[in-house]
């Protein structure tokens, strides 16, 4: 039997509006299901689980619970948190917590790869803070877990076909843009493979492509080229699912796994160090730690091994403040993608809010 996989997992919070209003506007809300604000791990070395629960309302009251708190951990180690208020553009995640071994490796780690795909040496710390003023800082209400009942395919590509179809706005697949000529610093003509497009200068052109194809457009602009590795591993079995589908993985090669309906889902980020590898070494290696998290005795199973080497750019504040500088563009061209919101990291939420600003402008 085939089943239907995605070629990436998100975490979504309720904190991220853009993305629900997006879901409703092209009503795929009905496809998502809301998970309580309650973060499970499991420790590979130490194998034991443990679980974090947000409560509703900014004041943490979950922290002064011992039950509730990281295995190993007082309630005077969150008092580094207030790092965050003081911390400088050039400040990375090590930078500020790397000192708080057990907080950094259960907390700072796992949040920092989960939602920047950079590892903590090199990550902004501006850029978590931004993150946690939007969810952690507001409560649970804010933190409440979103996943597709199915996959992102039904929730958002499907839909929004649909819905661009039915406002008679065309789609061209198989169309690949090649060059951007530009003439007295306005877009004169896009060429692709197909054909090309005469663009007045009264025209807008909202160019929405990944960072690392920027630079074929615009050879002299200075853009991040550092970029960090997502793998995705996916295995044909099914478990039971005790919690909501999500679990964070500490002291291993995985990150998180998500829990499928018929398959089982893991994610490592910033897996550079991957690159190399064969998907066959991959899945052996994921699998042994997978088995040990769900106690199952099961040889490897079918399994499908992705891997997107240009997944974001390394979200480091030398590089952010290149995407910063980025100015020398045509008057009637803007930018748009989840690499190109400064304060916030590559995300579906950053994608969906470069599009909206990009209509503001227009």
């Amino acid at each position: 039997m085939r089943i239907e996989i995605d070629n990436g997992n998100h975490l979504i919070f309720s904190a991220n509006d853009n993305f629900l209003r997006f879901c409703e506007l092209i009503g795929s809300k009905k496809t998502l299901k809301m998970y309580d604000p309650k973060f499970h791990f499991f420790d590979l070395i130490k194998q034991n689980s443990w679980s974090i629960k947000v409560n509703d309302g900014p004041f943490p009251f979950w922290m002064f619970n011992k039950n509730n708190r990281i295995p190993e951990t007082s309630l005077i180690d969150y008092l580094s948190f207030l790092k965050l208020l003081i911390c400088k553009k050039n400040d990375t995640v090590s930078d500020l917590f790397f000192n708080n071994k057990i907080l950094f490796t259960s907390f700072w780690e796992p949040l920092t790869l989960g939602v920047l795909n950079s590892r903590c040496d090199q990550a902004s710390a501006s850029l978590i803070f931004n993150v946690l003023k939007k969810t952690f800082f507001r409560g649970g209400k804010f933190c409440r877990i979103i996943q597709p009942q199915q996959n992102w395919n039904e929730t958002l590509i499907k839909p929004s076909l649909k819905f661009l179809k039915k406002n008679k706005i065309n789609v061209n697949f198989n169309c690949s843009l090649k060059k951007i000529i530009v003439k007295n610093n306005f877009v004169n003509e896009l060429v692709f493979n197909k054909n090309s497009e005469k663009i007045k200068n009264e025209d807008m052109v909202i160019l929405s492509t990944p960072i690392s194809m920027l630079k074929k457009f615009f050879p002299t602009m200075i853009i991040p080229t550092e970029n960090n590795t997502i793998l995705n591993i996916h295995f044909k079995v099914t478990v039971k699912c005790k919690f909501n589908p999500l679990i964070g993985m500490l002291n291993s090669i995985s990150h998180w796994v998500f829990i499928k309906k018929d398959h089982i889902s893991v994610t490592v980020s910033a897996a550079n160090s991957m690159n190399d590898s064969s998907s066959d070494e991959i899945a052996k290696k994921i699998w042994q730690e997978v088995s040990k998290l769900f106690e199952l005795e099961k040889p490897l199973p079918e399994y499908q091994v992705i891997k997107e080497k240009k997944a974001t750019y390394n979200q480091s504040p030398k590089n952010i403040k290149l995407i910063e500088k980025i100015r020398s563009l045509p008057k009637n061209l803007i930018l748009a993608g989840d690499w190109t919101q400064k304060n916030f990291p590559c995300t579906i939420e950053s994608a969906i809010l470069s599009g909206k600003n990009s209509l503001m402008i227009n």
